[in-house]
């Protein structure tokens, strides 16, 4: 049972919002320690899709940030439909998340993400009606009680609510390990992330088929040593040693690439790596005492999230499509980021 004493959730709801889907989890996060609050697009009583369920919103979406919450979750119905055209609405649920805070997505909660357009290379579930919105909106959709996808937790339908809550409120307490972790542990395993990262793409790049990707890979290798650098520079400040390099715990590793591996599988695992890294750095953000720790973890959050981006329209590009990182070939600076080099 996850302990959730202290966190504090926002459930968005509009007219038309599914009833069970809005009260059920309110009443299950609360009974597990969290503040739920209910947000709707202004303070006006809403009722239900099917008339069961009246609510009055806590709070107005114009009237919260999104640093004030751990956690945000989206309702089905007819809701979705009206908060996804509401501008307020939407700027907060694009700067939750970016913060990489768990976001739950339930039936037609997903069309509020949608226009946000934050689901490109996001898999997720939904009622099946939305599927090919969802496809358009660059998210790879699948049939399931419940999906996770880094932050995201999504389930397709009222019968779903038990799978969703628990799956939910696991996200949103943390891993017993990364609970656990102090900022020198936390600091090791990241540390040997780096390092199994850079190796990976180091030996990944030999077995590309084109120089575009080869250089990709190349680049990500040297992105993530200069990142083991940095770590492991803060680490000997803190601890006046070495850091300790530990390959078993890494998400990839140059044991990973195989003779036959194609650039498909390659670009995969690096996906699923990247995205989770980022969720890690987001939560040693979050939890770090340390002023200089908890800056550095977010820088590399928001990098690995950059590079899972980079992923997805590589991936692309080796299926047919087309890529808008053609400035590798050369080891040119990518267009429109002079200033940053």
């Amino acid at each position: 049972m996850a302990e959730l004493k202290g966190k504090r959730v926002a459930i968005l709801i509009g007219p038309q919002f599914h009833d069970e889907e809005a009260t059920v989890p309110k009443t299950y996060l609360q009974q597990h320690g969290a503040v739920v609050d209910l947000i709707g697009l202004d303070r006006s009583q809403v009722t239900g899709k099917f008339g069961r369920i009246t609510l009055i919103p806590d709070k107005s979406v114009n009237e919260i940030q999104a640093d004030q919450y751990d956690g945000i979750i989206i309702p089905g119905g007819g809701a979705p439909e009206r908060i996804r055209v509401n501008d307020d609405a939407i700027a907060f649920v694009r700067a939750f998340w970016q913060t990489g805070k768990p976001v739950g997505a339930i039936c037609h909660g997903p069309q509020v993400l949608i226009s946000a357009e934050v689901l490109a290379g996001v898999t997720t579930t939904s009622y099946i009606g939305i599927r090919d919105d969802l496809k358009l909106a660059g998210a790879h959709y699948v049939d399931k009680e419940v999906q996770i996808d880094g932050q995201l937790v999504s389930s397709r339908k009222p019968e779903d609510l038990p799978a969703f809550n628990a799956a939910f409120a696991d996200l949103l307490a943390g891993s017993k390990e990364e609970r656990a972790l102090d900022a020198v542990a936390a600091l090791e395993l990241a540390i040997s992330r780096e390092k199994g990262a850079q190796e990976f793409y180091s030996a990944a790049s030999e077995k590309m088929p084109t120089e575009a990707l080869r250089n990709k890979f190349k680049y990500l290798a040297l992105t993530e040593e200069g990142h083991f650098d940095q770590l492991s520079e803060l680490y000997e400040k803190v601890t006046q040693r070495k850091p300790p390099v530990n390959l078993m715990a890494t998400e990839i590793s140059s044991k990973t690439v195989t003779a036959q591996i194609t650039a498909t599988e390659a670009l995969d695992l690096a996906m699923v790596a990247e995205q989770k890294a980022y969720d890690f750095y987001r939560k040693m953000a979050a939890l770090s005492k340390s002023p200089k720790a908890q800056e550095m973890f977010e820088y590399l959050a928001n990098e690995e999230l950059e590079h899972k981006r980079m992923l997805s329209i590589d991936k692309a590009t080796a299926q047919g499509g087309q890529g808008h990182f053609q400035w590798a070939t050369h080891w040119d600076v990518p267009p429109g980021m002079e200033d940053l080099w």
